[in-house]
């Protein structure tokens, strides 16, 4: 669904990107050629484009080529296209701040909230589609140095920075012109030329075809990276997960995500496809924050001990915590978890349909139907926060857990539910089937499980010459290991020397009775 999106918003910013570049450069005529010529003569249409946007596929090609070059060359692009782009921004508000005005906020009708709240929570869903750094840094996880440090820094980070962008640009144009002025093609540079700064549109033009060059970049690549994961995982057909040697880029995955881009603008409607990823992107918030409280409150497997010998003498330090998750905890997370998701249908549902589907309750229906359902909400969470979770080891994680994840489930369905029109849930829910039946069909056979291969966390216990295990290295790392089968650990000939060693094996039989867990041993082959 994730890769699904980030296509659907690659082509619809390569639509834009094409429209820029035709506004810019060619005066509008590629696309009075492309309506004229290729026109599809629809009459009425909600989902499919009145001609296709054969320069915005073209476009979609052209960037899907340039990630297939090597990553330092894509990335010099991209931050020379983010350059300009940061440039423009600060021209845009230094320049602003000369012909701004503030009866635009307070003398105008309507004043500083014309649509009143409610217009607040349609363009979040608008503008949740456009916060896609966070989202992009998540799909890139896999190329970082340190991800368990450095992803949550950069979400953090860019999330303020493109806040404080959003926030800037949208104060200085609704203070340049009143709202019901705004022209809604090419809006920041018909603004300047309301003002009398029509100089500022060349900027803006520039900037803008940087900006959106370089969001399409940064889509494009996270769409390819998670086909690149899911074939790696076995989800998708494997040739997807292939590395190209030469560059070291998933060539594969990326042209196909570059083919499947192509292919939207010919058929499909840039306010179709802006509602469609809105919708995608909400259902995506939804799954992850299930994905939290599911992991949250699962039994994670226990760390295997590994021994490899290096000499004759040890020492066992001390093992990491067993988790506190226990199967029957796990299951009633999981009970509780499906009965939040139920109350919280139940609370929408009531809120928007209960004075239609229960007249009797009259005209407060819906806040005593959804008050009950909203109840019972609280209790379950209250009940699913009482057991027990995993331990926060890792440097960023998701604080007040149940009851963050759940409230921003809560309202993003809500959200969801008032903006989305019928065909856009037609299209999620045939979206959804297909990727379903790809599950079904192929994945679930495929799929390498860690229980399936040997996984788990793992832990190398190094044989040391001064008297002790030494924990070391991921067991990953130990590729050339022959494995042992065995409840227990198998002693080299090295460990029967003195009263040391056999003060080594009693620890080591104390600590496999202490976990109960049967340890696999992986022991390389050396001289004694």
């Amino acid at each position: 669904v994730c890769c699904y999106n980030h296509l659907i918003i690659a082509a619809d910013i390569c639509i834009s990107l094409g429209e820029h570049i035709d506004y810019f450069v060619f005066n509008r005529s590629l696309e009075e050629f492309e309506e004229e010529e290729f026109s599809y003569n629809l009459t009425s249409s909600s989902i499919f484009a009145e001609y296709p946007h054969f320069f915005a596929s073209l476009l979609v090609v052209l960037i899907a080529v340039v990630l297939t070059t090597k990553s330092k060359y894509n990335n010099m692009i991209g931050s020379c296209a983010n350059y300009v782009s940061f440039f423009v921004v600060f021209m845009i508000v230094f320049v602003g701040a000369f012909y701004i005005n503030f009866d635009n906020w307070f003398k105008v009708e309507g004043g500083f909230f014309p649509y009143g709240y409610d217009s607040i929570f349609r363009g979040a869903t608008v503008i949740l589609s456009t916060y896609l750094g966070f989202v992009e840094l998540a799909c890139v996880a896999d190329e970082g140095f340190k991800p368990d440090k450095d992803v949550g820094k950069a979400m953090h980070s860019s999330f303020f920075f493109v806040l404080c962008i959003y926030i800037s640009v949208s104060t200085v144009a609704s203070l340049l012109v009143p709202y019901n002025k705004v022209k809604t093609n090419f809006a920041m540079a018909n603004i300047f030329i309301d003002v009398g700064a029509g100089w500022m549109k060349y900027f803006v033009e520039i900037g803008s075809i940087a900006a959106l060059f370089s969001t399409a970049m940064c889509v494009l690549q996270a769409a390819s990276r998670l086909a690149f994961c899911l074939g790696r995982d076995g989800v998708i057909l494997p040739c997807f997960g292939n590395i190209q040697q030469r560059s070291k880029i998933p060539f594969n995955a990326v042209m196909w995500c570059g083919f499947m881009g192509a292919i939207i603008p010919l058929f499909f409607d840039s306010t179709y496809l802006i509602r469609l990823a809105e919708t995608g992107y909400m259902i995506s918030c939804i799954l992850a924050n299930l994905g939290v409280l599911v992991l949250r409150y699962s039994v994670k497997p226990e760390p295997r001990v590994i021994l490899q010998q290096r000499d004759t003498g040890c020492k066992l330090t001390k093992c990491r915590p067993q988790w506190r998750v226990s199967e029957k905890s796990e299951v009633r997370a999981k009970w509780c978890i499906g009965f939040c998701l139920l109350w919280t249908t139940g609370c929408i549902v009531s809120w928007n349909y209960a004075s239609m589907l229960l007249p009797c309750l009259g005209r407060y229906g819906h806040v005593w139907a959804s008050s009950m359902f909203l109840g019972l909400l609280l209790i379950t969470l209250f009940l699913l926060s009482l057991l027990p979770q995993n331990p926060k080891d890792c440097e960023y994680f998701t604080p007040w857990v149940p009851w963050l994840p759940m409230l921003s489930v809560v309202l993003t369905a809500l959200v969801m539910c008032q903006e989305s029109p019928i065909f856009i849930w037609e299209a999620e829910a045939m979206v959804l089937c297909v990727a379903l039946l790809i599950y079904v069909s192929y994945s679930f056979w495929n799929t390498e499980h860690p229980e399936h291969n040997d996984g788990g966390e793992k832990e190398v216990l190094t044989l040391a010459p001064q008297t002790g295990y030494q924990s070391v290295t991921s067991a990953q790392q130990q590729h050339g290991a022959q494995q042992q089968h065995g409840a227990g650990l198998q002693h080299g000939a090295g460990l029967q020397n003195g009263a040391e060693s056999s003060t080594a094996a009693v620890d080591l039989r104390a600590e496999q009775a202490q976990y109960n867990t049967t340890i696999s041993v992986r022991a390389q082959t050396a001289s004694n």
